[in-house]
């Protein structure tokens, strides 16, 4: 029953029609809808756009509004009624059992995350051959509709929301900017879509967009809160890499607060928050070498090392085993023009002389271009 008015929508979902699938990657290249000035990408994973380079403002007369689906993807499954076909229904009853349970707990809490991801991680094991749940049916179904629903959306608001602009389209949701006048429109659009759909929306408003690109941006919702995402995240998660830290908070503090870049790096408290990591697998190994009057000296590092980039110390390069068919090992450039110092015990920064230089031009990065 999908069905579309513009004739880019209208021409994707023919082509999708004719599509015989026989395998889930790499499926969709260069498949767009460019509807009134704004690319709209899919994929196999979801559909994707944003507007680049751009600073959004809510004021007096309009508003940023984020639309997102709750648990998308898997409530899709459950209004539809798919399921992976050796399963049966009663996988279905199960699902939704789960996405009832989820709901009785609050946002933020651990039962609510750990039941997120049972949701969502039986959605993402469906095209995983080694799991109970491969059906690569069942994924296409939940992926495919799931971006021809969104597009749905977004032709009813931009055809039917007066002075509606789409900022962002997500894959489970997307955000608009719109007059402040046109709210009422823009909330019987949603309610006809959930009524269509069996979905639900929830919306928040932000007070303020950085948008790079569509993997990178920061959004400051009218409560405070700061969404981050891609380049401009910081709150990690143990597991991940927690590289000069100081690069994406003082990029926050100068496009939300409008703090001076250098000064606010070359001021900041934390020396920690400066320190990047580098890794490498057993195969390889990491070195570094220090230059002075003509001659050079190597001294091997571990793996996985921890360093600052400062004004003295060594140049560190990773070396690496032969490509296939060659055998000259490769030495390649971490950080290549600037010194670093290695700091595996954290009493090796005592002193060190950091080059502000680097750190002040990784910011300027997130931050210049941005208009």
């Amino acid at each position: 029953w999908i069905n579309f008015q513009e004739p880019e929508f209208q021409r994707v979902l023919e082509w999708l029609k004719e599509q015989t699938i026989t395998e889930t990657k790499g499926v969709f290249k260069d498949v767009v809808a460019r509807v009134k000035g704004f690319d709209f990408v899919f994929g196999l994973g979801g559909i994707h756009g944003s507007v680049e380079n751009e600073i959004l403002e809510s004021d007096e007369d309009s508003v940023i509004v984020d639309l997102d689906v709750t648990t998308y993807y898997p409530t899709l499954a459950i209004a539809n009624g798919f399921y992976p076909q050796h399963l049966g229904q009663s996988f279905v009853d199960i699902y939704s059992h789960l996405f009832e349970q989820r709901k009785s707990y609050p946002k933020g809490s651990p039962e609510n995350a750990m039941l997120k991801l049972a949701l969502n991680g039986v959605y993402g094991d469906s095209n995983n051959v080694f799991s109970v749940f491969y059906d690569p049916l069942f994924t296409m179904r939940i992926t495919l509709n799931g971006q021809l629903l969104l597009c749905g959306l977004a032709e009813a608001a931009m055809g039917h929301v007066p002075g509606l602009r789409i900022i962002q389209c997500n894959t489970d949701g997307m955000t608009v900017i719109v007059p402040r006048e046109s709210r009422l429109r823009l909330k019987q659009v949603c309610e006809w879509w959930e009524k269509l759909t069996k979905l639900t929306l929830e919306q928040v408003n932000y007070r303020r967009m950085c948008i790079r690109d569509v993997n990178n941006y920061l959004g400051q919702y009218e409560n405070g809160k700061v969404k981050r995402k891609g380049a401009y995240e910081y709150d990690m998660e143990w597991h991940q890499n927690h590289s000069a830290l100081v690069v994406p908070k003082v990029a926050e503090k100068v496009l939300l607060e409008g703090a001076p870049i250098r000064e606010t790096v070359e001021n900041w408290p934390d020396i920690m928050d400066f320190m990047l990591r580098v890794k490498v697998p057993r195969s390889s190994s990491l070195v570094i070498e220090y230059r002075d009057n003509g001659t050079e000296q190597q001294f091997p590092l571990q793996n996985t090392t921890r360093y600052l980039i400062t004004k003295t110390g060594g140049h560190l390069f990773k070396q690496m085993p032969p490509l296939k068919g060659k055998e000259l090992w490769r030495q390649i450039g971490v950080e290549a023009g600037w010194k670093v110092t290695p700091c595996n015990d954290v009493s090796e920064a005592r002193g060190a002389r950091v080059d502000f230089d680097w750190y002040v031009q990784e910011v300027e990065k997130l931050v210049n271009g941005l208009s």
